[in-house]
């Protein structure tokens, strides 16, 4: 926004207005164009050089007219949470104010929100019969986020509100069909409650027992918004679920400053991204069943035989990206499930007993094929490898450098003499003896076989952001056999790749907690 300018001497008025618009202080409209407004004003109107504030006024506020109706109207629609309970101060430090920050200049965001409301109409203070509800239609926004359900979860002698859960799917339609009333090319964001922590500290017992009661009725709630949204494709379903933390909030609902910046960046990450499309199989193509609440397809490769699968988020996001896991299916899944959140498909291929050699790679190169055509993935996934997934992303990348956005290696294998070779890290010789096998060398081959940590391996994966999180005392697979060297030599190339270092920790557990600033570089990594 502009700095108010104060200006004592009359003649310089107009000048101080140029200046103004020239500098980042007022960049709502062009030099030339102020100008022409200054002289349209000295022409048409009586305003004496007098009146020169009076011309200065006039000026903004044609300025500020049409800066808003430049902008894109965001509505945030929501309860305590949304209006900024936990926040302090409040106006300044909740989500929706942080989000309009972040989104800029090229936003309009206005919340309309306070304590206790509801989506269902039957409850005791619904959302739709409120002020609030007539000033967010009157405000015909371009985009709504709606974040309401908490206090519908609510059953006691004071609010019976969850006796009406029957009616949650169709009165979500009624709220979105009556909202869009005011402009039927809006776009919504249609948002679970986010979650609560009935074990958090410092709570008392009876606020411990509501809330273990109220949390087993969110899933209700996510199922009846995702069916809501499936019945308008101006509609997106989000879960909140993974949106905070015990730590983010203050009594186990309401977030803490940190967590309405936590929320704002998660809202961020959805708004600033176009939605696309979700991979659509054929059903003669496909087994699907559910994973962590997303859909998973099942599939089995048509060549190799391979068994595959893909996790299709809720609302997909423009370009299709998606993240690759490599081996370990399941395991540590934060990281999956924050960019399923944000619109990422997640693909794996089983590439076992394999250590990255020519079969897998083979594999690879066939769900990709398959993904990226057939189904219309994006063209470069972000490569995902904890352990001896290592072998199998730095190997596939090094072949395919073009096909990959980043890497993010846990512990990673990257030297197969290391693990399961047993150097100085812990010898398996069933794998040792399977990795042998699966390259169709001998032991003593072996020891001049090309690893990924060697200096011109790193060649291949230059310019790709990679990211490294390592336990330094993995005594598995030892980073300075492994990850260390492969970073040292990608340093010396200038090439980017980040380490998170957990002091003290082993081969497990995987994974970086909280899982933020990993997910923020990967997700820059897109850009």
């Amino acid at each position: 926004m502009p700095s108010v300018l104060l200006v004592e001497d009359e003649s310089a008025i107009e000048d101080t207005l140029i200046y103004a618009l020239e500098t980042e202080n007022f960049s709502v409209t062009h030099v030339s164009t102020a100008q022409a407004r200054l002289n349209h004003f000295d022409k048409h109107t009586k305003l004496s050089k007098y009146d020169g504030l009076m011309k200065i006024f006039l000026v903004i506020l044609l300025s500020f007219f049409e800066l808003q109706a430049s902008q894109v109207k965001v509505a945030i629609v929501g309860d305590s949470i949304t209006f900024g309970s936990g926040a302090a101060p409040t106006q300044a430090n909740r989500y929706s104010t942080k989000l309009g920050e972040f989104l800029g200049d090229d936003y309009l965001v206005k919340t309309f929100a306070t304590g206790g409301l509801c989506i269902l109409q039957k409850a005791d203070r619904p959302f739709i019969k409120t002020v609030h509800f007539t000033k967010a239609f009157d405000f015909k926004p371009d985009i709504t986020v709606i974040t309401l359900g908490t206090n519908d979860t609510c059953q006691n002698d004071k609010r019976k509100n969850w006796e009406h859960q029957d009616d949650l799917m169709t009165d979500t339609i009624s709220f979105i069909n009556k909202l869009k009333e005011g402009n039927p090319r809006m776009i919504i964001h249609l948002c679970t409650p986010t979650p609560m922590f009935p074990n958090q500290k410092g709570l008392k017992p009876e606020r411990k027992v509501d809330l273990t009661t109220r949390a087993k009725r969110l899933p209700a709630i996510q199922q009846a918004y995702k069916r809501a949204a499936a019945t308008d494709e101006r509609v997106h379903f989000h879960d909140l679920t993974r949106a905070l933390s015990s730590g983010n909030t203050t009594d186990g609902v309401h977030p803490n400053n940190e967590g309405h910046e936590q929320l704002a960046k998660h809202f961020l990450d959805l708004l600033s991204k176009d939605t696309g499309r979700c991979a659509n199989f054929p059903e003669s193509s496909r087994k699907e069943s559910s994973w962590n609440g997303f859909k998973l397809h099942k599939i089995k490769l048509p060549k190799s035989g391979a068994n595959a699968r893909l996790v299709i988020p809720h609302t997909a996001t423009k370009g299709q990206p998606w993240i690759w896991r490599a081996r370990f299916w399941g395991h540590q899944p934060a990281l999956d499930l924050a960019l399923l959140d944000r619109g990422y498909h997640l693909a794996f291929v089983d590439v076992g007993n394999l250590y990255g050699n020519e079969t897998a790679m083979a594999r690879g190169e066939e769900l990709y094929e398959i993904l990226t055509t057939q189904f219309q993935l994006g063209p470069k996934p972000i490569l995902e490898g904890m352990s001896r997934g290592g072998l199998f992303i730095f190997n596939f990348a090094a072949k395919h450098p073009d096909k990959v956005t980043a890497i993010y290696g846990d512990n990673p294998v990257c030297n197969f003499l290391s693990w399961p070779g047993g150097i100085n890290g812990k010898l398996s010789k069933v794998d040792y003896d399977r990795c042998l096998k699966a390259y169709g060398i001998t032991a003593a081959e072996s020891k001049t076989h090309p690893q990924i940590t060697h200096p011109n391996f790193a060649r291949k994966l230059q310019g790709i952001p990679i990211a490294l999180v390592i336990g330094t005392a993995d005594t598995v697979v030892p980073p300075t056999e492994n990850a260390k060297p492969l970073a040292a030599n990608l340093s010396k190339i200038d090439s980017p790749v980040k380490i998170w270092h957990k002091a003290g920790l082993g081969h497990h557990p995987h994974g970086l907690s909280p899982v933020e600033p990993l997910l923020r570089f990967l997700l820059e990594s897109q850009k």
